[in-house]
């Protein structure tokens, strides 16, 4: 009974704190963009772009939009729900880690400041992570050993949902590459525990699912036929290049700098439980795996020029399970229950301060370049009016999504010349606002847009104020549209 009640519980706090509020914040840059891109989907258009990730993300968020309409919450609604499964999946492991062990684990997943924002964000991230957690459960159900047997027991059904977790995967997004790599370097030494017969089945299933989503169910063929057009091609040659141009850089300690931000008991845990697995030698080959995926994660995320707090929860997830172990490997009680209570408090303030008390707050590094209410409001009040935006490209979103149903016009060749009736919206940004003619205009204020902190080189005496009042640790930055009505 206790045990059901732990697992109630913990279900109930991942529900609460991913449903609360869900639609209330803006759309951030990269949501509005992805529920642009459903549009194609809708049509029937479709065709796999890199940079706007794989297909499975756009199937997902399909019937909840369809159902529900086009709105922040029915584009939140399947990531909000997948984060809770993500929460309990840590459960599943107890046959490998223990119950308490697993109990633990679970709470941190579920209240983890950065996890629980990417389960309330419109991003293939969180699908991702549930996935790759899966793969774990299902891979080592398969080598799983009976200590009463003196050989391995085989489960094929284990290896084929372990390769469909990986191909579904694969077809989410690109970050699929490099950790099948990972994941491979780890098993190679264990390849003659794995039955050739079971390996070529679920791969054939693998790339069943593959070729099934990027080729829309075989109604567009190009990615089998076109060697440049195969999706794993275009991936890898992307982002190498986004890699080698570095067009989202950050030092090599960025990730680490934002576990401490939000994890610091919890990460101090892990390397803890690390340091004994080296030390004493007493690990099981699940732990051994756990600790694998922990150091590889966070060394090739620190190495890659990408550098998105979304990234985080792929080292995230492994450490606090780590954490766990960490914590059941202290010999005093009384330890142990300082230790868990360290660092739930710690996570669970960062993640309310994030996520509940103001999930646009540019101060937070967990949040990236985060939507005001501005845009929200201005939508609101101009629903029945014609409305120019002078902007550049990649400035606009996401106010062309909250704009589209408006008799909205987006120009990117310059204001100079213009004229406009009365009554008119010109919604303008700072470079257009220096050669708008306002003879005519009447400025109704500014609307800011996105903000931001360079927290990564901090003003380390800030730091206290960041954790207690999460006042921002360097200077912030906006980007502010001047709104102007025609007279």
């Amino acid at each position: 009974m206790r045990k059901k009640l732990s697992v109630i519980i913990i279900a109930l706090v991942a529900f609460s704190v991913r449903f609360y509020n869900l639609g209330g914040p803006p759309l951030f840059f990269d949501e509005s963009i992805h529920a642009t891109i459903l549009k194609s989907l809708f049509s029937g258009s479709y065709r796999y772009n890199p940079a706007y990730h794989g297909p499975l993300l756009y199937y997902l968020l399909y019937i909840p939009v369809q159902v529900l309409g086009e709105t922040e919450f029915s584009l939140r609604l399947m990531p909000a729900l997948i984060g809770i499964f993500v929460a309990l999946i840590p459960l599943a492991y107890r046959r490998f880690i223990g119950f308490n062990t697993a109990i633990l684990s679970s709470v941190l997943v579920a209240i983890s400041p950065i996890i629980v924002n990417y389960s309330r964000f419109c991003r293939a991230d969180i699908f991702q992570l549930f996935l790759t957690a899966l793969f774990t459960y299902f891979i080592f159900r398969y080598l799983e050993s009976d200590a009463k047997l003196t050989e391995t027991r085989f489960d094929r059904k284990h290896i084929v949902m372990a390769f469909i977790c990986l191909a579904l995967f694969a077809t989410l997004k690109e970050t699929f590459y490099p950790f099948i790599a990972i994941f491979l370097l780890f098993f190679v030494f264990d390849i003659k525990r794995f039955r050739i017969g079971d390996l070529l089945l679920s791969i054939a299933v693998f790339f069943l699912i593959y070729a099934s989503l990027y080729t829309n169910f075989f109604t567009y063929t190009a990615p089998l036929t076109n060697f440049s057009e195969f999706p794993a091609v275009k991936a890898v040659s992307y982002w190498k290049y986004q890699h080698d141009i570095a067009r989202i850089a950050g030092p090599w300690y960025y990730y680490l700098e934002l576990i401490l931000l939000y994890d610091f008991p919890a990460f101090v845990l892990a390397i803890f439980a690390v340091a004994l697995m080296i030390k004493k030698r007493e690990r099981s080959e699940f732990e051994s795996f756990i600790a694998f995926w922990f150091i590889a994660s966070l060394i090739f995320f620190s190495y890659m020029q990408e550098k998105v707090p979304w990234l985080a929860v792929h080292i995230l997830f492994p450490m606090y399970i780590l954490t766990g172990i960490g914590i059941n490997k202290i010999n005093s009680r009384k330890l142990r229950i300082a230790a868990a209570i360290a660092c739930i408090a710690f996570s669970a303030y960062g993640m309310i301060a994030a996520n509940i008390l103001n999930p646009v707050n540019p101060a937070e590094p967990a949040l990236y370049l985060p939507t005001q209410y501005d845009v929200k409001e201005f939508a609101e009040k101009t629903k029945n009016d014609t409305i120019y935006v002078f902007t550049n490209i990649g400035e606009y979103w996401p106010l062309a999504w909250y704009l589209k149903d408006h008799r909205a016009y987006f120009i990117t060749t310059g204001v100079e010349g213009r004229t406009f009736r009365h009554g008119d919206y010109i919604v303008v940004n700072q470079t257009n606002e220096k050669q708008l003619d306002k003879t005519y205009l009447e400025k109704q204020g500014v609307m800011v847009v996105r903000c931001w902190t360079f927290w990564t080189q901090p003003d380390f005496t800030k730091i206290p104020e960041f954790l207690v009042w999460r006042r921002p640790l360097t200077d912030v930055s906006c980007m502010n549209f001047s709104v102007y009505v025609a007279k």
